[in-house]
């Protein structure tokens, strides 16, 4: 067998990579991170590899493009977003839904769950998965379960969001069935146009959860369509979910515990003493309100492996459609990523650049399934296969912003993280949780 092995990662830090032979680790490029420990998931094993007890070697490849997740970043998220309550009393439920915004559920989860009040994720699917793997606590479920769903929400536990009168009955009789009380939150449409009921329906389904003994009403919710565009819509939304909310306590109809903040809402802002807020995406580095993100630190850079260097004339076509022709004999590096592992097809022609050597090298032509182009002549000196592109993150003195790159491609940075694809490695740097006895990442790896 060969000795363990350990390579510098490319921010620096040092991760534990796999036993290897002396031959085996000497013809894999270094610069490459390998997984750092096993997999929490079915999914996340696909990405990184498979579990080190399953008798399947792990790391047998290098990576061609994968993204490093600082763990004590999404730490200090968390505890910014809770500052953010003004209160030392746990408001947060944190959302990991999507497989944590992209960049595992799980590991996120464990991540945080010291930190947070509470989890909320999309479906029960998630919910149940989250559960596996030994997640303890509330989870909150943000969208209407299916009526064959709503046993397994109540098998669970889970607190499920209740839009309507329907839910609400549906949800009592698979608790009674169980002999258990399901807690439920009722979500409101103050205008977001999506779940909840509408304002008047509000008091006689609160009255009915209220009066039911199989079910138990943990809060109530609404949420902000457009805390990050529009803040007077948003006030006067704030104003109006207050206001109804004190008239229905009058009528003894609703708990203390109310929800309505996202992660625009948290930061920009004022929450109500006692509210929960439900933050998604500011955990992961990216504030919706670009004046706030002072408050965070970078969770997620994303980096991509030159595969090929090579010169081209003048008036000479890059990538399909030739609709970028080069105006001088150019040096071209390839990089091993395209549209199949997230990277936007839309910011083809629309000035997408990368860092390579530390300096912002443009995207010419479409951007491929596989691959993307990218203009190294004006570099000090030429790149080589098996050098870092940063696509986001920091290179030198340089940085690339995931809000800048999912601009280019005429989306937001939620899509951008969501849409990262299966084949690209996920490295994770930093503590994980160690309230966790079971956690398998190795004590030299925690914080």
């Amino acid at each position: 067998m060969g000795k363990e092995s350990l390579a510098a990662c490319p921010l620096g830090r040092r991760i534990l990579i796999r036993r290897v032979t002396d031959d085996a680790a000497s013809s894999f490029p270094h610069s490459f991170p390998h997984s750092t420990s096993p997999p929490e998931s079915a999914s996340e094993s696909a990405i990184i590899g498979a579990r080190a007890d399953s008798g399947v070697p792990t790391g047998t490849c290098p990576a061609r493009t994968w993204v490093e997740i600082d763990l004590e970043a999404v730490r200090h998220n968390c505890r910014a977003a809770q500052a953010c309550l003004g209160t030392d009393v746990p408001g947060v439920l944190a959302v990991v839904k999507a497989d944590g915004y992209g960049l595992g559920m799980v590991r996120m989860a464990k991540a945080m769950r010291d930190l947070v009040r509470a989890f909320a994720v999309a479906n029960v699917t998630e919910a149940m998965a989250l559960r596996a793997a030994g997640i303890s606590g509330p989870i909150y479920i943000l969208g209407p379960a299916l009526p064959g769903e709503w046993a397994s929400v109540a098998d669970g536990g889970f607190c499920a969001a209740v839009s309507s009168m329907a839910e609400a009955t549906g949800y009592a009789l698979v608790a009674e069935k169980r002999a258990q009380p399901l807690p439920v939150h009722v979500v409101v449409d103050t205008g977001m146009g999506r779940i909840g009921c509408l304002p008047e329906e509000a008091p006689g389904l609160l009255k009915y959860v209220m009066e039911n003994p199989w079910l138990e009403l943990d809060s109530v919710a609404s949420h902000y369509p457009s805390a990050d565009d529009d803040e007077t819509f948003t006030r006067a939304q704030a104003g109006q979910f207050e206001g109804m909310l004190l008239a229905w306590r009058a009528q003894g109809l609703v708990p203390a515990a109310q929800q309505l903040a996202n992660s625009a809402g948290l930061t920009g802002y004022p929450v109500p003493t006692g509210a929960w807020a439900r933050a998604g995406l500011m955990l992961y580095g990216v504030s919706p309100l670009p004046r706030e993100q002072h408050r965070l630190r970078r969770v997620v850079s994303w980096k991509a492996a030159v595969t090929l260097v090579k010169h081209l004339p003048a008036d000479h076509g890059v990538s399909y459609g030739r609709t970028f022709l080069t105006t001088r004999p150019t040096v071209l590096a390839v990089l091993g990523l395209g549209y199949a592992d997230g990277y936007p097809r839309q910011a083809s022609g629309q000035g997408a650049q990368v860092l390579l050597s530390g300096h912002r090298c443009p995207v010419l032509g479409r951007v491929t399934m596989d691959q993307i182009m990218v203009d190294a002549t004006d570099l000090p000196d030429p790149p080589s296969p098996g050098d870092e592109a940063v696509l986001v993150g920091i290179q030198g003195d340089a940085e690339i912003t995931a809000v800048e790159l999912a601009g280019w491609g005429g989306t937001i940075a939620w899509d951008l993280f969501t849409g990262l694809g299966a084949r690209v490695k996920k490295c994770y740097i930093g503590s994980t949780d160690t309230t966790d006895p079971t956690d398998p990442t190795p004590p030299a790896l925690r914080a």
